[in-house]
């Protein structure tokens, strides 16, 4: 009972800056009102007995988002949102978690800025698991810092982007954590150049009697790629080089560069897509078992010490109802270089806006 009062309370707390929020910007200078919600459920099974570099494990859980903001000289925009999780099975808790969103918007055709608390589907690169699993990127679906990119329609689909995640503040138990990530594609006639990159720096507050360091982890990919049209059906093919560039400075003193490449090929229509992705080379998450999910994000496999993750995948993903409502289902068959597991999952994704006129208020001095 105490636990729901302190949520409830948490909740009125949020609603109240909200109303604070909306009012004060709509007395200045509002010429749109926006409100919305984002709801999410994801159901994700993982099957991964006698697999060494990942455990078995179900994630069911439901994420609502209530939205609201200003919008104003048509390019600009400011937004207050609060993240409420509930995980299946947490029956004696009223919420498992609850976050805020708080950012300022700045939306031009080809200039794109986002500073404060946002979603990280703001974001268009790291898209791959080896930067973000899909757990990761459910759970920390926000980015706190900034998010820049310049994006130029007269080249076909380009862009290149910067983004900060400040992950960490200095307290007791962690000094400091955060993420520095660019990422940029350009499309060259009838083929694709682009490239992802993340600085990740996890400092854990100094102690003699513990193994917990100051950890630099550095990663690029960059690759090219062919996506075209046949038959009807859509194809995909890409090539990337991975390198690592690591440190951990109080246990090891020295940088280490584990390399690899990666191979990525999908072929798809009416929204169902087949896809195997094989990774081959050194383990890119070299001090895993000493820092875990604290400092590496991406799917645990790329651990592997076999040289070799593959993983084959049958999905469907549509939108309905204009865009409203998305539904992604799949499975994957994945080889960590010991024996086979298989990693089963359905989202279903709902995303509602709503944008309400206002007149400016002016004030005539006689």
């Amino acid at each position: 009972m105490f636990i729901v009062e302190c949520h409830m309370r948490r909740i009125t707390t949020y609603l109240t800056i909200v109303v604070a929020f909306v009012v004060g910007i709509v007395h200045v200078s509002a010429q749109e009102l926006r409100l919305g919600v984002d709801f999410t459920t994801l159901f994700d099974n993982k099957e991964y007995a006698g697999m060494e570099f990942d455990e078995s494990g179900t994630l069911f859980s439901a994420r609502l988002t209530p939205k609201v903001g200003v919008v104003w000289a048509e390019r600009n925009e400011l937004m207050f949102a609060v993240d409420m999780v509930q995980d299946f099975g947490h029956n004696s808790k009223f919420l498992s978690d609850i976050n805020v969103q708080l950012y300022y918007a700045y939306r031009a055709p080809q200039v794109k800025v986002l500073v404060g608390i946002f979603p990280r589907s703001e974001m268009r690169g790291l898209e791959t698991p080896l930067f973000f699993d899909r757990d990761y990127r459910y759970y920390h679906n926000r980015i706190g810092g900034v998010l820049a990119r310049y994006e130029n329609p007269d080249w076909g689909d380009s862009f290149v982007e910067f983004a900060m995640d400040y992950t960490g503040m200095r307290d007791f138990d962690t000094r400091e954590a955060f993420m520095i990530m660019s990422a940029g594609r350009m499309p060259i006639e009838w083929f694709y150049l682009g490239y992802d990159f993340m600085m990740g720096h996890y400092a854990k507050d100094y102690n003699p009697e513990t193994t917990d360091g100051v950890v630099d982890n550095i990663l690029l990919t960059p690759y090219i790629g062919w996506d075209f049209s046949a038959g009807g059906f859509d194809v995909d093919l890409r090539l990337s080089y991975v390198q690592s560039l690591q440190r951990d400075r109080i246990n090891e003193h020295r940088w280490i560069a584990p390399c690899g490449g990666e191979i990525y090929a999908a072929i798809g229509r009416w929204g169902v897509t087949l896809s195997n992705r094989l990774y081959m080379g050194g383990s890119l998450l070299t001090y895993y078992e000493r820092y875990g999910n604290d400092l590496y994000h991406g799917m645990p496999f790329y651990a592997t010490t076999k040289h070799i993750y593959d993983a084959i995948t049958a999905s469907y993903k549509h939108s309905f109802f204009a865009d409203t409502v998305a539904v992604e289902a799949g499975i994957t068959a994945e080889y960590d270089g010991t024996t086979w597991g298989t990693r089963q999952w359905l989202q279903l994704s709902v995303d509602l806006d709503y944008g309400i006129s206002l007149k400016r208020k002016t004030h005539y001095i006689e």
